[in-house]
């Protein structure tokens, strides 16, 4: 048993003696591709474990929107207090989902139609955190919204200021994001503010859906458009 547990070791000091014969650069060359070999094994262990975690993800998802959607269209407390529950199940078994954008946005939903404004707040700007497109700049809009209701005019506009940074009148909720803005200054008593503010959604969107509204709102704060 001795004699045959020597015999691998004796291979593998001939293998490094040999190697530490090899010129430096074949020396450099073969650890190279001994790294690079490992390295893409290793990243194809870990591709191969994050595609099954995020499929995994993408089914509990449809089934937790499948329930989500018939509660917000019902309105019924019950059904939205179900669904807070299971996003709220999703959101901690899948933490870094690729979802987790609209899951939290979601929630915002859920949580703003029972009418919990911190939590619908808080859910959407969890989800504008990890979103900078479209999720992102609605979940801002969510996020005023519930501090709206709120009767938190200053916070909602924290909120909307940041979602109109980098947008313009190409971006569809552009327009609603100034309408917004305007809304929440006038409930602060910054009359000049939404003066402002509505002169630039006239100026932007001159054929806006909104465009007789604001040059009414200018007129009741005594500017025109």
């Amino acid at each position: 048993m001795g004699a045959g547990g020597h015999g691998p070791r004796r291979a593998v000091t001939s293998l490094r003696a040999r190697f530490a014969e090899l010129p430096a650069a074949l020396r450099w060359a073969i650890l190279g591709a001994a790294a690079v070999l490992v390295a893409t094994l290793v990243a194809s262990a870990a591709w191969s474990w994050t595609e099954r975690r995020e499929t995994a993800a993408a089914r509990a998802f449809a089934a937790v929107q499948a329930a989500v959607q018939p509660a917000l269209a019902s309105g019924q407390p019950a059904d939205l207090e179900s669904a807070a529950k299971k996003l709220n199940q999703f959101l901690s078994d899948h933490p870094r989902s690729r979802v987790l954008a609209q899951a939290w946005y979601m929630l915002g939903d859920v949580e703003f139609h029972r009418q919990r404004w911190d939590a619908a707040a808080t859910a959407f700007a969890e989800a504008a955190r990890r979103d900078k497109g479209s999720v992102g700049a609605l979940s801002r809009l969510g996020e005023g919204y519930a501090y709206e209701a709120k009767g938190d005019p200053g916070r909602a506009l924290q909120a909307y200021q940041p979602a109109l940074a980098g947008r313009g009148p190409s971006d569809f909720l552009y327009g609603e994001l100034l309408l917004a803005k305007a809304r929440v200054q006038e409930l602060s008593k910054d009359s000049a503010g939404a003066v402002t503010t509505y002169k630039q959604y006239l100026k932007d969107l001159p054929s806006g859906d909104h465009a007789e509204e604001v040059r009414i709102r200018l007129a009741l704060l005594g500017s025109s458009g």
